[in-house]
C-alpha cells in the first residue's frame, strides 16, 4: 500500500533587524515549526550582501518582492523582527499577497524615531566590536544566544551607509492601517524591551484590530532569547490560519 500523499509545506519567510542578519533565526531555521518551511534573507547590506542602494523601507520591501519571485514562493507569512518587521509590513501593504504577519518587536506603523544624539553613537559602532558586542548584549537581557559571536560578526560587516542611514529610514518610513484591513497579524513583544517598549507594541496591535503578546522577563531579542517559548506561540498563530491561497490581501 502506498503512503499517503503529504502536503507541501507552506512557507515563512523572516526577517532580520537592523545590525542583524539571517543568522538571527538560526533557532527557527534548525526546528521550523510542523507544516512550514523557513526562509530567511539576509537583506541588501546586511551581513556583507551587496547593495547599491540608499538604505530604505520601501527598498528592501521591493527587493524581497524579486527574492520572493526567483524562488517560486507566493502568498507567504511574513515574520519580521524590529526593522524586518517594518519590511514585513511595507511588502503586505504595498506588494503582497501575504498569508499573514507576525511582528516581533516590530518597528511601529509610523515609523521608529532615533534621538539625534544617538547618531554618533551608531556611527561609532562602524569598526568597533567591543561597542557593537556590549550594545547587541543589551538586547538580550535574559541571556545571550548561542550563537552570539556569529551575530556580532554580522551585525559588524554591514554597510557603511546602514549604520545611520537605517535609523533614517525607519524615521522617515510609515504604512496605513487601512492597507493591511484583513491580514491576519501576531503581534509580540518584549516586556523588558527598551527599544520597541510595550506601549509601542499595544499600539501597534491596536492599529491591525488585534491584542499584544508581552512575554515577561525578555527584551527585544526574545526570538533569541527563548526561541522555544516563541516556536509555541508562532506554531499556534499559524495552525489557526486558513489554507486557502486566496482572502484578504490578495493582488
Amino acid at each position: 500500500m502506498s503512503e499517503p500523499a503529504t502536503s507541501p509545506a507552506r512557507t515563512l519567510v523572516a526577517l532580520h533587524g537592523n545590525f542583524a542578519s539571517a543568522a538571527w533565526w538560526h533557532a527557527l531555521l534548525a526546528q521550523p515549526p510542523a507544516g512550514w518551511q523557513v526562509l530567511a534573507p539576509d537583506l541588501p547590506g546586511f551581513a556583507g550582501t551587496a547593495t547599491e542602494e540608499a538604505p530604505s523601507i520601501a527598498g528592501y520591501a521591493a527587493w524581497l518582492r524579486g527574492w520572493l519571485k526567483a524562488r517560486g514562493v507566493h502568498r507567504p507569512v511574513l515574520l519580521g523582527h524590529s526593522l524586518g518587521g517594518a519590511v514585513a509590513l511595507e511588502y503586505a501593504a504595498h506588494h503582497g499577497p501575504v498569508a499573514g504577519l507576525v511582528l516581533a518587536a516590530s518597528a511601529p506603523l509610523g515609523g521608529l524615531t532615533t534621538p539625534e544624539a544617538h547618531y554618533p553613537v551608531l556611527e561609532m559602532m562602524r569598526g568597533n566590536p567591543a561597542l557593537l558586542d556590549m550594545s547587541l548584549g543589551a538586547l538580550f537581557p535574559s541571556g545571550r544566544p548561542a550563537n552570539f559571536a556569529q551575530l556580532v560578526e554580522d551585525g559588524g560587516r554591514m554597510a557603511p551607509a546602514h549604520y545611520s542611514g537605517n535609523a533614517r529610514a525607519l524615521a522617515s518610513w510609515q504604512v496605513e492601517p487601512a492597507a493591511l484591513a484583513g491580514v491576519p497579524a501576531l503581534v509580540l513583544g518584549g516586556a523588558l524591551d527598551t527599544l520597541v517598549t510595550p506601549d509601542l507594541v499595544q499600539a501597534q496591535a491596536a492599529a491591525l484590530g488585534t491584542a499584544a503578546t508581552l512575554l515577561d522577563g525578555l527584551g527585544h531579542g526574545f526570538p533569541q532569547e527563548d526561541p522555544e517559548g516563541f516556536r509555541v506561540l508562532l506554531q499556534g498563530f499559524l495552525d489557526s490560519l486558513p489554507l486557502s491561497d486566496s482572502g484578504p490581501n490578495e493582488r
